[in-house]
């Protein structure tokens, strides 16, 4: 009796634990999702204006003694000897098809920005005109977009031509070489220069030309040799501001009448025609028969 009585409560028991609520579930916490602190964005670099004053007065003001020039026709004549250097006539193209010294190219001096792919950084490249002005603009608009590779030719065509040295006619294509890193606010400052460059190519082209605004006397004549140039012999009347020394003497050039500048043969005036033209001088001009064209001439010298 008593065992059945012990079994009977021990099924009752297993019964109640069976019909009892479920064991409520620990609930599952979701680990906190961590932080993250946002990307820092990098600030805008703030673009810096071209500062072309500065631009050209350290052009102006570091040119070597020899004023980027290939100076002699021997000296021309050597490098084209030895194959690695570029002649590039910087005439219009019905001057280069007329004659040019051989194995030039042509890239008339108001499309050279234009051009710049066909001039290599990496070997000599030599420019040339008529008489030596634009070929003179043309190195002082490159020097400043970093072509420290290019020269002058200043005897010039004629200089060539009048030596008794071959002149060609067959014309020679220009070769793609690549597109150089240039500044863009520089490369377009200095395109808009070129290729504005008027007929005349900002000249005052003849000696009557010259003395006809001198004896006007409303003329400043601005003679950009070095001192010691300028004290053997200068055209009456004229000035000395070296051309290194241009950008630091401003204040000695008007806006207001026609300055007129000159050198010994024209490359050093060409140069300092297009720095001061870029610079606003609009009215400044250059003379190409330069001093040495006026004294063969047999016009007045002042000590």
């Amino acid at each position: 009796m008593k065992r059945a009585m012990w079994i009977f409560l021990t099924i009752f028991a297993l019964l109640l634990a069976a019909c009892g609520p479920a064991a409520t579930p620990t609930p599952t916490v979701a680990p906190p999702t961590p932080t993250v602190a946002p990307t820092p964005v990098p600030p805008t670099p703030t673009k810096v204006a071209l500062d072309f004053p500065s631009v050209i007065d350290k052009f102006l003001s570091g040119i070597p003694d020899k004023y980027y020039t290939v100076g002699t026709i021997e000296a021309l004549k050597d490098m084209m000897a030895g194959g690695n250097v570029l002649l590039v006539d910087v005439r219009e193209p019905n001057e280069y098809a007329e004659g040019h010294i051989p194995g030039a190219v042509n890239i008339p001096l108001r499309t050279l920005t234009k051009n710049l792919d066909k001039l290599p950084k990496d070997k000599p490249v030599v420019l040339y005109c008529r008489t030596g002005h634009r070929s003179g603009m043309a190195t002082a608009a490159l020097q400043m977009l970093g072509y420290s590779n290019v020269r002058a030719f200043p005897p010039a065509f004629v200089g060539w031509q009048n030596a008794g040295e071959p002149v060609s006619k067959e014309p020679v294509e220009a070769k793609t070489v690549g597109q150089p890193e240039v500044d863009p606010a520089l490369l377009a400052h200095i395109d808009k220069f070129l290729s504005g460059i008027p007929d005349k190519y900002y000249t005052v082209g003849t000696i009557e030309a010259l003395k006809d605004m001198m004896a006007g006397g409303n003329v400043l004549l601005v003679d950009v040799r070095e001192p010691n140039e300028y004290a053997e012999g200068r055209i009456p009347g004229a000035v000395n501001i070296p051309l290194r020394t241009l950008t630091k003497n401003l204040d000695k050039l008007p806006k207001d009448k026609p300055v007129v500048l000159y050198c010994r043969t024209g490359h050093r005036s060409g140069m300092a025609t297009a720095a001061l033209q870029m610079l606003g001088y609009s009215n400044v001009r250059a003379f190409p028969p330069a001093f040495v064209g006026w004294q063969k001439a047999g016009e007045p010298i002042e000590k």
